[in-house]
């Protein structure tokens, strides 16, 4: 539940996809116990798609 709130309330609070795209819409966020999603952020849309679920 905490992922989703923090992707709901601060989606840019988090590490970009490429780093040599820092401003970039596209973040990754650890979560868990080795969980990492990647999402897209689609500001003019209001809107945080995710891309990638993964747990190791």
């Amino acid at each position: 539940m905490r992922l989703c709130h923090a992707l709901e309330t601060s989606p840019w609070d988090s590490d970009p996809y490429a780093a040599a795209n820092p401003a970039g819409p596209m973040r990754t966020r650890a979560f868990g116990v080795g969980g990492l999603v990647t999402y897209l952020i689609l500001e003019d849309q209001q809107r945080v798609d995710l891309l990638l679920v993964q747990w190791a």
